[in-house]
């Protein structure tokens, strides 16, 4: 349980040095080099466990490591957009509905079992996603579209990870996710001259907050479901928000509206009956749930 709160913790870093860093680079130069230190990180560490030949094998599936890269580049891009724009708190909020996107796509095209209960959690979801934009305003509206389309996509990174886990090792996928969404987001800068070149320490930020955030998440993460079953892990790194929250007013001293953190708890709220619900699935011997699964 520690090991999980430690990662909601680790991810909200993210949030808060993107919102930074983005002050001064766009979002597609952030996520070359963001995902360029995920890729040195994630080989790094197979280094480490000497099993770097598992990245030159044959029978990798490589269709879903190169779909996975498009759709994660694409979320990422979209969900950098949105953090630029509005409160980081919020989009932490609103993210957290990849988890509705992965069930649902998982009822579609995994054959997983959908429950009441889980029609419940997304009932609710959707419901807090109502409250926090209650007249919100463009700018929270063209922020919160973001958001949702990045979502999307990542419930479809997330089916894609199901598929690829079956034949490699999660740090393979993390590795080709990373390397494929950091080439794609380079070749797309350098097509329309987005691209730019950060300054010496805006790239020890990004370097940093990748090592501090994203990949210890994710490193943090995996050790929790080595100890709990994937439910448990995933309702406890569904706080995260809290953290961000957290971490966004001691950096920024910043918080969203009343409203906003309402339908924000909604939402959280909404999750966790979706992931319990997952939990009352019925699956057969030796498959697991779907959500958030590495």
């Amino acid at each position: 349980m520690l090991l999980s709160l430690l990662s909601a913790a680790c991810m909200g870093i993210t949030y808060v040095a993107s919102k930074y860093v983005l002050r001064t680079i766009n979002p597609e130069t952030f996520v070359v080099f963001w995902f360029a230190m995920g890729s040195i990180y994630s080989f790094l560490l197979l280094m480490k466990r000497g099993r770097q030949i598992e990245l030159f094998r044959k029978d990798n599936p490589w269709k879903h490591l190169m779909g996975l890269g498009l759709a994660s580049a694409v979320a990422i891009i979209l969900f950098f957009y949105a953090i630029q724009l509005i409160d980081p708190t919020i989009v932490s909020f609103y993210t957290r509905a990849d988890n509705v996107f992965a069930v649902l796509l998982g009822v579609l095209f995994l054959r997983e079992r959908f429950n009441s209960f889980e029609g419940l959690g997304v009932a609710i979801a959707l419901l807090g996603s109502l409250v926090t934009t209650y007249r919100g305003g463009d700018l929270l509206m063209i922020g919160l579209s973001l958001c949702l389309l990045s979502s999307i996509l990542e419930g479809v990174t997330v089916v894609l990870v199901k598929l690829a886990v079956r034949k490699v090792s999660p740090v393979v996928v993390i590795f080709y996710r990373s390397l494929l969404a950091s080439s794609l987001a380079l070749l797309y800068g350098l097509l329309t001259g987005r691209l730019q070149m950060p300054t010496g320490k805006v790239l020890l930020i990004i370097a940093a907050a990748s090592l501090g955030g994203s990949f210890m998440a994710n490193v943090t993460f995996y050790a929790a479901l080595a100890r709990l079953d994937v439910t448990r892990a995933t309702a406890i790194k569904t706080m995260q928000p809290f953290f961000v929250l957290l971490a966004a007013y001691l950096a920024f001293t910043t918080l969203p509206s009343s409203q906003q953190l309402l339908g924000g708890a909604i939402i959280v709220t909404g999750i966790l009956c979706l992931l319990y619900g997952r939990r009352m699935v019925r699956r057969p011997e030796g498959v697991g749930t779907l959500v958030l699964e590495p």
